[in-house]
């Protein structure tokens, strides 16, 4: 049988080389996008997400917040030609690779037809979500093609079970999560999930009780611990080597990020009591919390940035950074541990937030989020203009309306669609005929829904990308499964008919 799997790719692959109209297709990608770069080619930033990383690449500041790879990625594409358009054509290349590989998995994993393969791979190169980033100065694309190329090899390693494919996928999670960190929990559960669903949805036995005592057989397997083993150890590994990186570059202790005990104080700030507080000086601020409206669910992002709020008399109060910031994550646990409802409920709060919001329409917040990026000081301005001749509109606090941008708002009830990709991903361990691609999509989706807004400080359509990405191949796996389920209905009248003509 390993045998089998481990060949079954070849075929497909074979085919797809050899194919013509894939190549043509991938050409038509390519020079589409590349002529919507040349009719918006203007480059935007996000503060100050874009100042931090923009800063790390003229000067290699560690920023203690974000993400450092990428700052390094904007100056060796933009550094040295003084100008934001290199970095644009490497995310609009990426951008390319990534609807590529949407059509690669319709193809050579739920071989799907050619015609609708080519269509979830065009609908992927003009989903609105990943033209609009892809002119940011951002890491959604940069992360988003790094962790398209897990979902892919992961599919792959269901199929081959080959214990390289299962390393290699935890390499490139830690380079994902590198990039943005909301990808760690997604990651780390993928490096557990993952062995665990290609033993465990093989066929099995149809009788009950001999299914069960297959199972139990599959736990003494020798292979299926090593691959268990090796996949938790790879990522550990790894996942302690970038935080050394971290920790060296920016002359502290390893660690991931160094602001995380703040950001979950803020974002569960209204959850928090006096008893949870791993300080007696942090439980007097939650104490008096009515003082900065620490219960109202709108002021999280008050309580992170805003002077005289939660984190800032925090700050104050422990000067050490890495003090405070282990008080800090120790007392957000310790909420999430007391009333775990609490804190799941404001996740819910910020998700249902797209919906039932009457002043926040999904469109209104789709224009918010995209227009966050021109107040700049003088100071900010000149370092923009000397080292990527990058210039603002000194009169305007807005981006520029582009064509992109535009497009995004336009677009925005797809993301309604994105926001119910869990839905159509449990649906899919129903219907679909691999139950194991179907629970791999479903973890990842529901997962990374869960904890991007579990991590929320407010609604954001930018925090759908990835899950955008997700939503393609979960329809793209339940039209196989439609496809099929059709041709089983179709056999069985063809039956039917001979039965009666017989």
């Amino acid at each position: 049988m390993f045998k089998e799997q481990h060949t079954q790719l070849a075929p497909k692959l074979v085919r797809s080389a050899a194919d013509s109209s894939w190549w043509l297709f991938c050409l038509a990608i390519v020079a589409f996008k590349f002529l919507l770069l040349g009719l918006d080619p203007l480059p935007k930033l996000y503060l100050g997400d874009s100042l931090s990383y923009l800063y790390t690449a003229i000067s290699g500041w560690i920023p203690g917040q974000r993400s450092f790879v990428y700052g390094y990625v904007v100056r060796w594409t933009s550094l040295w030609t003084g100008s934001l358009t290199s970095l644009l054509i490497l995310q609009v290349f990426l951008s390319i690779v990534i609807a590529i590989i949407v059509t690669w998995i319709c193809q050579a994993i739920f071989d799907l037809p050619k015609t609708l393969c080519y269509l979830f791979g065009f609908l992927c190169s003009i989903d609105p979500l990943q033209l609009a980033w892809e002119r940011y100065v951002m890491t959604e694309t940069c992360s988003l093609f790094f962790y398209a190329l897990v979902v892919q090899q992961s599919l792959v390693y269901l199929r081959s079970r080959r214990m390289v494919t299962l390393l290699v996928i935890q390499v490139l999670s830690v380079i994902t999560i590198s990039f943005r960190m909301s990808f760690l929990i997604v990651a780390q559960v993928n490096a557990v999930a993952l062995p665990v669903i290609a033993f465990f949805a093989e066929p099995q036995p149809i009788k009950a009780a001999v299914g069960q005592r297959w199972r139990l057989q599959l736990l003494k397997r020798g292979a299926f611990w090593r691959h268990l083993a090796a996949s938790a150890a790879m990522m550990f590994l790894l996942d302690q080597g970038y935080q050394h990186v971290n920790g060296f570059l920016s002359h502290r202790e390893p660690a991931r990020l160094y602001d995380t005990g703040c950001f979950l104080l803020a974002i569960w700030a209204p959850a928090l009591q006096p008893q949870d507080a791993a300080d007696p000086r942090l439980a007097a601020i939650i104490r008096h919390g009515s003082e900065f409206g620490l219960r109202d669910i709108a002021l999280r992002d008050g309580q992170l940035f805003s002077p005289g709020f939660l984190v800032d008399r925090w700050r104050h109060a422990e000067s050490d950074p890495r003090k405070s910031g282990k008080i800090a994550v120790r007392t957000a646990i310790n909420a999430f541990y007391r009333d775990p409802a609490t804190v799941i409920g404001l996740a819910a709060k910020t998700y249902f937030a797209f919906w039932f919001w009457s002043d926040h329409s999904i469109r209104k917040i789709a224009k918010f989020d995209l227009g966050n990026g021109t107040g700049l000081t003088d100071s900010e301005r000149a370092d923009l203009a000397n080292w990527f001749h990058w210039a603002a509109l000194p009169e305007s606090r807005r981006q520029v309306r582009t064509m992109t941008t535009w497009y995004y708002e336009a677009a925005s009830p797809y993301f309604f669609l994105v926001l119910l990709s869990p839905a159509v991903s449990l649906a899919l361990l129903f219907i679909a005929r691999n139950k194991a691609y179907a629970l791999l999509l479903f973890a990842h989706t529901t997962v990374l829904l869960g904890s991007t807004f579990l991590l929320s400080l407010h609604p954001d359509t930018r925090f759908l990308h990835p899950l955008s990405f997700l939503t393609l191949l979960n329809f793209a796996l339940a039209m196989k499964s439609l496809l099929h389920l059709r041709s089983i209905a179709r056999h069985r009248e063809t039956a039917l008919t001979r039965l009666a003509a017989g």
